[in-house]
């Protein structure tokens, strides 16, 4: 989770500061100074989340799956904690220029977080699979740390589903985007209306002018409506999307 948000304000901030520092020796340079918050406040939760499981988890009557838990865990605080502090001393350095910012971060290992990451929650969902159906119970310590875990691991699962959906309505946005843009304007036309039109030989609207865009430009392609007014293939393809009639008469094309 912390690698997926690094990746998000990191770039973002890095786009926003990219607009270059110039200097008459050295050319346009990157100031890092992204404070990483998120990050740090995660880093600080993920220890204490550890220190918590490791001192209560292990009093349970069966603390082999726990101990692994609670050890892959360690790593992860770890290996965030090690790049977070990297990044601390590099606050406020000038780089000699983004490129130059991003390879320093690669060395960095950003990606071991993730493999941590997805360990540590593959973990957790064997744990949560055993003791299915979870009981929340509050009497003893070794209770009281099952029914954290078990509520910290729905709401991780809450998370992950919900960017999944997320990802999946964006990557649909997009390629329906990507399809209604390339759509041929006639199949348009074809889709948003119920009722034939003509394509029009160039020869029958020379000098005429489309009322939608008040251009005479007879290299377009023209239509002819079923009301008999003329216009250009792509004013009227993106005109009836939006109103679905003629736009001189107001005939309905449906």
């Amino acid at each position: 989770m912390d690698y997926a948000a690094d990746v998000f304000t990191d770039n973002d901030i890095a786009n926003a500061n990219d607009t270059g520092r110039e200097d008459s020796v050295f050319g346009p340079q990157y100031i890092y100074d992204d404070p990483r918050y998120f990050s740090k406040i995660y880093v600080l939760l993920k220890s204490i989340g550890f220190v918590v499981y490791a001192t209560t988890l292990t009093t349970c009557s069966t603390p082999e799956l726990y101990i692994t838990m609670i050890g892959v865990m360690g790593v992860s605080a770890l290996n965030s904690a090690r790049y977070e502090y990297n990044h601390y001393q590099k606050y406020g350095m000038t780089f000699p220029s983004l490129d130059e910012y991003h390879r320093w971060k690669k060395d960095q290992w950003p990606k071991s977080r993730a493999a941590f990451s997805i360990l540590e929650l593959g973990i957790k969902i064997v744990v949560f699979i055993k003791s299915f159906p979870p009981q929340f119970d509050f009497r003893t310590i070794c209770q009281v740390a099952q029914s954290i875990l078990y509520i910290h691991i729905l709401i991780l699962f809450m998370i992950y589903a919900f960017a999944g959906i997320c990802t999946v309505c964006v990557i649909s946005s997009i390629y329906c985007c990507n399809e209604f843009i390339h759509e041929p304007q006639t199949r348009i036309i074809s889709r948003v209306i119920q009722r034939p039109i003509v394509t029009l030989p160039l020869l029958t609207v020379l000098n005429e002018e489309c009322c939608i865009c008040l251009d005479n430009d007879n290299i377009q392609i023209w239509v002819l409506l079923p009301c008999g007014h003329k216009f250009h293939n792509s004013c009227i393809s993106r005109w009836l999307v939006a109103h679905h009639t003629c736009p001189v008469c107001r005939l309905s094309m449906r």
